[in-house]
């Protein structure tokens, strides 16, 4: 067979490999790595919110309010800021979401990688592994599938040195 062949050949398949455009039916895929990282999103925005509201209440009793209680500069505050407040709280859903969909980017393709590893260890013959075209980590599809077809090469020829511990 001619080298330019195979060579084109490999190419093409790498190349449909990552030009899967099809979407994810679900969004939410991994609970322990997404739920952690929005968890912390949201966690984060709320303190910031806080730390703003705290910030904005002592300026306003330091340098506009010095000789006024605090609960009346706190009521002043709330009245001035309000429109700021609810901005802020209304962006979390907003950033939480679009952190859920980034997530999706990294956590579909390792949900994916995990379960052919599984298939790869019962034995089973597991397809080429394709992620789609705008997830992360493409090339580790590249490198398990040739520790794949490695491993699936190797037991066909009946050489059997997963159970004996030698490396493949």
């Amino acid at each position: 067979m001619d080298s330019r062949l195979v060579i084109y050949q490999t190419i093409a398949a790498d190349e449909t490999m990552f030009d899967t455009q099809s979407r994810r039916s679900r969004t939410f895929v991994d609970r322990e790595v997404q739920g952690g990282l929005l968890r912390r999103i949201a966690l984060h925005w709320i303190i910031f919110f806080v730390c703003n509201a705290i910030a904005l209440t002592i300026w306003i009793r330091l340098f506009e309010q010095p000789d006024v209680d605090w609960g009346r500069t706190f009521a002043d505050t709330l009245q001035r800021f309000l429109p700021f407040f609810v901005i802020t709280m209304a962006l979390i859903p907003a950033f939480v979401w679009d952190t859920l969909k980034l997530t999706n980017r990294f956590a579909g393709p390792i949900l994916r990688l995990r379960h052919a590893l599984s298939d790869v260890r019962a034995g089973r013959t597991v397809a080429p592994l394709q992620f789609r075209s705008n997830d992360f980590w493409h090339q580790m599809a590249v490198d398990f599938n040739a520790i794949a077809e490695r491993v699936h090469g190797t037991n066909k020829s009946g050489d059997d040195s997963s159970a004996t511990g030698k490396e493949v």
